[in-house]
């Protein structure tokens, strides 16, 4: 990525504090700061440039625990790693201690988020004044447990956030929509719900949001909790490495994470009319990128995609119970689709 001048520098607001929306992703956390109306993102300052995201990954590494981008470069040097921070934390209990290092699922989230936290005002676009309060709205995937919800609050804290509240993401992806279309909730419109279709890096979300009362109301959700666009990338690499006539298990733990980093840079580069696309991994430099067919590979990921579309069709069948008929498309704002993982070219397809 070539560098470039920092795009954006946000005003303090609140009197001594600055306000952020933050997307704890699995893949790749988001910052947004608000400002009079605006929601510009947060830029970081890294070797390759700016960038708008810190990616989910930890890296046992010669200075210790590295985080982020700190720990993408740091894959190369082997040594043990955790992929997808946030899923990796998402089915066990806080105090449970992650094998591959020896931490605690609470202890490594709180480590990720201080590194977030260090990332905004050290190497931001924000201008920051010392001792200014970061205060976070914290989006967390409609169908997360109780314990998940205490785990994102407590390493939020523990992290230096002020959280001053939390949505679930696909009500978050609604009051997106409505802020870019603000006709869907004018008097006039007979628009009442959207429905949002959120598949993202680990987890797979669908949700009917009511627009008629102005507080974006969550009327029926359903989801899977473990599925995404990493799931995609485990399909492309077990495709590469029978490509290549490698044996999975030669792979160690930071050379897996490195493979899989490097299917997903692969799959983020399909478009609709791509045919192929090369996986390059970087983690064994001796290796030629191995091409791999894209039809193929969506062929595979289908039944994944199918599962999706069951969730959505039960959020459809659950409306009438709230008065609204599914038939009637008058009612529909959109199907609103968000999340990395939407971005595969299938998923797109076989939405349309």
């Amino acid at each position: 990525m070539p560098r470039a001048s920092m795009p954006y520098h946000a005003r303090r607001v609140n009197g001594g504090s600055v306000r952020l929306g933050i997307d704890f992703g699995t893949t790749r956390t988001v910052v947004a700061a608000a400002d009079d109306g605006r929601y510009p993102l947060v830029t970081f300052d890294v070797p390759s440039g700016f960038v708008d995201h810190v990616p989910g990954l930890a890296v046992e590494g010669q200075r210790g625990l590295l985080f982020g981008w700190d720990a993408r470069a740091a894959l190369a040097g082997g040594g043990a790693a955790v992929r997808s921070i946030k899923r990796r934390v998402g089915t066990g209990f806080p105090d449970d201690d992650l094998a591959e290092l020896d931490v605690s699922a609470l202890d490594l989230t709180t480590g990720f988020l201080a590194h977030l936290r260090q990332m905004i005002v050290e190497r931001g676009n924000l201008e920051i004044a010392p001792g200014e309060e970061l205060e976070a709205m914290v989006a967390v995937p409609a169908n997360s447990s109780s314990r998940q919800r205490y785990l994102t609050l407590e390493a939020f804290r523990a992290a230096g956030f002020q959280v001053v509240g939390m949505m679930s993401e696909p009500t978050a992806g609604a009051i997106e929509y409505a802020f870019r279309n603000k006709n869907v909730l004018s008097a006039r419109s007979p628009k009442r719900y959207v429905v949002v279709y959120d598949l993202g890096g680990g987890t797979f979300d669908t949700s009917a949001i009511s627009l008629t009362s102005g507080e974006f109301e969550l009327i029926t959700t359903e989801g899977i909790p473990r599925l995404g666009g990493d799931d995609f990338d485990e399909v492309l690499l077990g495709l590469a490495l029978d490509e290549a006539g490698i044996d999975p298990r030669s792979l160690g733990a930071a050379q897996r994470v490195g493979w899989l980093e490097a299917c997903r840079e692969a799959k983020e580069t399909l478009g609709p009319r791509s045919r192929r696309l090369l996986v390059d991994p970087c983690t064994l430099p001796d290796l030629e990128p191995i091409v791999v067919d894209a039809a193929v590979l969506y062929a595979a990921c289908q039944p994944l995609v199918d599962r999706t579309l069951v969730e959505l069709d039960r959020v459809f069948a659950h409306l009438s119970r709230y008065g609204i008929d599914p038939d009637d498309h008058k009612v529909l704002g959109a199907i609103y689709v968000v999340g990395g993982g939407a971005a595969f070219p299938s998923v797109q397809k076989t939405l349309r």
